[in-house]
């Protein structure tokens, strides 16, 4: 018995290091998490718990790591912690454990990397989404490799530059596709435009559909649904209707040569009162006119700026401000001209009597 005493007595104090470091598991666990997941939602901080879950689970690993590389150190064969691939076994599980806190958080199809773009404004299809989640993903875990690799003293450079000419056939391969690819990256990060909007690019127009990452569907009027190239869409100039703030409205009101020197400016006076004051346009760039003597009709310009820039409340106040001139030229006795000719015989025609 004393023997057995004996021989287990050089391992008590591993033992008790070992079961201090499960006891400090547990309390990060089960007492710390906690207490910052509750300091997290008093404070209000918005990452804090994606932060929290995305590295729990690899500190807890980790102090496993660290606990049975502690309990060996000072056991009995202590001379297994002296060989340097302990030491390099050891740095790789904390870089293997880093990168696997940022590879919880790199999905930006939910969690800390989406509400990061959306605060940004960087609005992304669920499906390209996925696909930037999975080539990020797939860079950190080369990252990390490489990274693993240099601990082990291993030369990567041969590989590294194996991939660069596979790489670089590959894009020769696929240039097209890498264009449309980049011209994704452009639209998402420049922004011209997102779902739902109204434009004008490469002689489509219509309401974008979607955005994937080879190309931008638009739904034209017509009902036609046009996929465009996105890197079509990154060398051409964009017109953005949705992002308007106020809509041009210019026309030409024509009226009856009749319409005397007085009320001709009285018309005009009017008009150009009625829209300073409407609530349907901005009043500081009104303009009303008289400027032309054409064929069949004295011309009146109007020019003005409306405070609806959709489709519906802009066709809704022009046609509000029509009916509200066409009132003010039946107050001033004016009318509206049409396309006429006049034809003037030297000679009276003759009537034949029958």
């Amino acid at each position: 018995m004393e023997q057995i005493i004996e021989m287990l007595t050089p391992w008590a104090k591993p033992v008790m290091v070992f079961c201090g470091f499960m006891l400090v598991r547990y309390i990060y666990r089960t007492v710390i998490l906690r207490f910052l997941m509750l300091l997290n939602n008093k404070m209000s901080f918005e990452y804090g718990g994606d932060i929290l879950d995305a590295f729990a689970k690899p500190i807890h690993i980790y102090l496993f790591i660290l606990g049975v590389y502690a309990a060996l150190n000072c056991s009995p064969i202590t001379f297994v912690t002296d060989h340097p691939s302990i030491d390099r076994l050891l740095r790789s599980s904390f870089i293997i454990c880093i990168f696997w806190g940022i590879f919880n958080i790199s999905d930006i199809t939910h969690g800390f990397a989406l509400r990061l773009l959306t605060r940004a404004d960087i609005h992304i299809e669920e499906s390209l989404a996925n696909i930037l989640s999975t080539m990020m993903r797939i860079l950190l875990a080369v990252i990390a490799t490489l990274m693993v690799a240099k601990e082990w003293n291993y030369d990567m450079s041969g590989l590294l530059a194996s991939l660069s000419i596979g790489s670089l056939a590959l894009a020769f391969a696929a240039k097209d596709a890498l264009a449309n690819v980049f011209g994704s990256f452009v639209i998402i990060l420049d922004k011209p435009f997102k779902v739902g909007d109204w434009i004008s690019a490469n002689g489509v127009e219509g309401t974008v559909e979607k955005i994937s990452f080879r190309s931008t569907c638009i739904r034209t009027f017509p009902q036609e649904l046009v996929y465009v190239p996105n890197s079509l869409l990154s060398n051409t100039p964009i017109i953005n209707y949705t992002k308007r703030e106020k809509r041009r409205l210019e026309f030409l009101l024509g009226v009856t040569y009749d319409t005397t020197h007085d009320q001709m400016q009285k018309l005009v006076a009017d008009i150009r009162s009625y829209l300073q004051s409407s609530d349907l346009v901005y009043n500081d760039n009104v303009m009303v006119y008289f400027r032309d003597y054409a064929d069949s009709s004295l011309n009146i310009v109007v020019i003005c700026y409306t405070k609806a820039s959709d489709t519906d409340g802009y066709l809704a106040a022009r046609e509000q401000i029509n009916l509200d001139i066409m009132k003010i030229l039946e107050a001033d006795g004016a009318s509206c001209a049409f396309p006429s000719t006049s034809v003037y015989f030297e000679t009276p025609l003759k009537t034949e009597n029958k």
